[in-house]
């Protein structure tokens, strides 16, 4: 018989050994605990702990962020920091204040689980101790919104965000907290290949993935197995599906926004982690008292376990290969001051050799190879001032390259220089008035060339012809400067009612085109853990540069406009369980298209579409043993072109369905599932063929655009995980298991030479990842 007791939890009022004192600003009002939570101890007996905890306290008093602030060991067992966190989850406080405002605020906070022995069997059940936590006022450290662990109130009506721990034990993913984010509400079914998230019904070009600010140009390696950056690098990942805030811009659909956390200061730490799939190693310690470093790497393992590979029809010549890495340096010369370099990067390359020719097409054959490489630096400084203002500035230089073959089709290179500057002033005017200005500029060098096929049409064509085809070659070199500016204000006419305006200008001198887009929310908290949001914006995207230039382009192309409406509501039921129902639409005009036969000027701004839907959300955080949420999205998205009625659009999936959960078993145990089910997408049929006798190959012909529908997309992932805790290092065994069932996941087909039969081509298959970490 197992005897548990519940611990109490008491006050640190002394400066914790090793722990900076925070000096308590004036007018501050620190944290009030008003409702606690209770740990059980697992253990049989044992003696007095002490566990010490850092949470962070939104401005409404809820405990967005809890972790232990020291390694496990034997003083202090992992098991009692896991019970322990999961019990200050739950609790709730008095928000911090200052001059009266509500602030969010960091504060140290002990837990102590009492000593005790087993109970002499058989004993009657012991009462467990009330708790009676409390905060040291000296403790309290406020926080100024941008603070990169505390979440504030999104300013958003939609902004989905997972905690770390959620991004990072998610199954099916390895610990990818980017690819978590695939299984929130109105994400869509990337297409085979990857690239941007397809947030709402929108197109992948029409959302914009940014790493600390800046443009991440290849989001996952190799269309899907990993992201660009290792997960425990990550602070937070959000998704705003639309209608996002003037911070961002060069965007019509939505955006995720990725930032990287500070190193930690309380001594060396390391990951290295083995797998079947990839090795990655990360290190991090304080250098001084104010300067701490970080660094990590990964390499796929992909080539030494796929090796040389060769078949009558195709020979892999150079197995695919990836890395990435991420580097951090922080230098804090005071409480107020952060300077910091961040710089990351990644390569995928691979070549394979077709040894045939395609069925429908002779003159598709021979090498076909790619190598994608980017890599960015950043220098940023922070200042905060009294009353929680804050200013930031940075500034970001990436570079990119691209060097593709594609058999007789196509070669090409590309190459950018993109500089990025971006200041922002936060100014706390009243407690009720708070004022956002920034200037956000990228300037682009790009040097481009390219000789062989026409791009396909920009939606829903079909296969081409290659020896039909015309080819052509490109080369072009520019700059391209995009100013903007933004202006946000938030208002408080009540304390529970915040009413955000924003305007943000762009401007784009290589289509020689500017913006205004004023957006609008609003936010009431109708009751405690109840709130009504919505919000109404205007959206401007560039075209993309392919086409724009000539011969290729139409230099004449403007600006493409989307309209977001959002109207929802959420709420909170106890301290983990969160439930959420929003409706949404968009509009968009002046969408980029391809000409009828793509003829001269190639490309126009004709096209119309809309999208609109709702979304159902409920999420269980990880307060214990258990966290998981389950998501439904019924949407429906559309264009049109002139002379034409509205019809679907590529990436329409009218059902998406996602439910992930995790449960620690106990001693070391953790077991977790994740499935995934989306309507498949609508795609033009092949209805018949027409022999060409001058190039003796078939040329398909098409049914009603989008008017067929691939098969439902469905892929369950599992993942089990023992974990060994030693005195200053833990060690994992994992096995990581994607698509679980084998399903064929179809997505586009490979036809015969007369296109009369056609064959489907699957996603994916069955991906066992089993791999080794050792934690530091």
């Amino acid at each position: 018989m197992t005897f548990v007791r519940l611990g109490r939890a008491v006050a640190i009022c002394a400066l914790l050994a090793g722990l900076p004192r925070v000096a308590l600003a004036a007018g501050l009002v620190p944290p009030r605990l008003s409702h606690a939570g209770e740990a059980v101890d697992p253990r049989p007996a044992g003696g007095s702990v002490t566990v010490t905890l850092e949470l962070t306290i939104d401005e409404q008093g809820a405990v967005t962020d809890a972790r232990a602030v020291d390694p496990p060991g034997e003083a202090c067992p992992a098991e009692l920091q896991e019970a322990a966190v999961a019990a200050a989850r739950a609790f709730t406080f008095e928000p911090a204040t200052r001059d009266d405002a509500p602030v969010a605020a960091r504060i140290r906070y002990a837990y102590v689980f009492p000593a005790h022995e087993p109970p002499p069997p058989p004993a009657e059940p012991v009462p467990p101790p009330s708790a009676e936590p409390a905060v040291a006022p000296d403790e309290a450290e406020p926080t100024y919104g941008a603070a990169a662990n505390v979440e504030a109130p999104p300013r958003e009506p939609t902004k989905r965000s997972l905690s770390r721990e959620e991004m990072t034990r998610m199954p099916g993913t390895r610990g990818d907290p980017i690819r978590a984010t695939e299984l929130l509400p109105g994400v869509g079914r990337p297409p085979a290949g990857g690239g941007n998230p397809v947030l709402r019904g929108a197109n992948l070009n029409d959302s914009q993935v940014f790493a600390e600010g800046a443009p991440v140009p290849l989001l996952y390696h190799f269309g899907g197995l990993s992201s660009f950056a290792h997960g425990r690098v990550l602070e937070s990942v959000d998704v705003f599906p639309s209608n996002f805030s003037v911070r961002y811009g060069r965007k019509a659909g939505g955006v995720v926004d990725v930032r990287f956390r500070d190193p930690r200061t309380d001594g060396l730490h390391g990951i290295a982690d083995v797998s079947l799939l990839e090795s990655s190693l990360l290190l991090e310690t304080p250098v001084t008292d104010k300067i701490s470093v970080l660094a990590a790497a990964r390499r796929s393992n992909i080539d030494a376990v796929l090796g040389a590979v060769s078949s009558e029809d195709f020979a892999i010549t150079s197995a695919p290969v990836y890395w990435d890495y991420q580097a951090i340096a922080t230098f804090k010369p005071t409480e107020r001051d952060r300077i910091r370099l961040v710089s990351w990067g990644s390569r995928d390359s691979f070549r394979f050799l077709l040894k045939k020719p395609a069925d429908f097409d002779p003159m598709i054959r021979g090498a076909i190879s790619e190598t994608t490489s980017f890599h960015d630096v950043q220098l940023g400084y922070r200042h905060r001032f009294d009353k929680g203002s804050e200013f930031t500035t940075e500034i970001t230089y990436g570079r990119t390259d691209l060097e593709s073959k594609f058999a007789s089709i196509a070669n090409g290179g590309f190459g950018i220089h993109q500089l990025q500057g971006r200041s922002e002033l936060a100014l706390v005017v009243t407690p009720a008035i708070r004022v956002v200005a920034g200037a956000d500029v990228l300037a682009n060098h790009f040097d481009a060339r390219y000789d062989g096929l026409p791009e396909p049409e920009s939606e829903g064509g079909l296969p081409m012809a290659v020896s039909t085809q015309k080819a052509t070659s490109v080369r072009a070199r520019d700059w391209i400067l995009q100013p903007g500016g933004y202006l946000e204000v938030g208002v408080r006419p009540v304390s529970r009612l915040l009413l955000l305006s924003g305007l943000r200008a762009d401007y784009n001198d290589f289509v020689s085109r500017g913006s205004l887009d004023p957006r609008f929310t609003a936010r009431w908290e109708v009751n405690d853990g109840t709130v009504v949001k919505a919000g109404l914006g205007r959206f401007t995207q560039q075209p993309e540069e392919s086409r724009v230039v000539a011969p290729i382009g139409n230099p004449a192309l403007g600006l493409t406009h989307s309209t977001h409406l959002t109207v929802g509501a959420e709420r909170k039921i106890g301290g983990n369980v969160t439930l959420a129902a929003e409706g949404f639409a968009k509009w968009l005009d002046g969408i980029v298209e391809s000409t009828p036969d793509r003829v001269a000027p190639f490309y126009l701004n004709s096209q119309r579409g809309r999208a609109y839907g709702g979304e159902l959300f409920a999420r269980w955080s990880p307060t214990g043993r258990f966290f998981g949420f389950v998501s439904y999205t019924l949407i429906r998205s559309e264009r049109r072109s002139p002379g034409e009625v509205w019809r679907l659009f590529e990436r329409d999936t009218p059902h998406i369905l996602n439910a992930a959960a995790s449960y620690k078993l106990g001693h070391g145990w953790e077991v977790g599932a994740a499935l995934r089910y989306t309507s498949g997408t609508p795609y033009t049929p092949v209805v018949a063929s027409t022999y060409d006798a001058a190039n003796d190959v078939y040329v398909p012909r098409a049914g009603a655009r989008m008017s067929a529908r691939n098969p439902a997309y469905v892929r369950l992932d599992a993942r089990v995980e023992k974990k060994w805790t030693f005195q200053v290092w833990s060690l994992s065994v994992y096995l990581d298991v994607q698509n679980v069932l084998n399903s064929p996941n179809r997505e586009g087909f490979s036809y015969s030479y007369d296109y009369r039969t056609r064959d489907g081509m699957r996603g994916l298959p069955i991906f066992p990842a089993l791999g080794l970490k050792g934690e530091l």
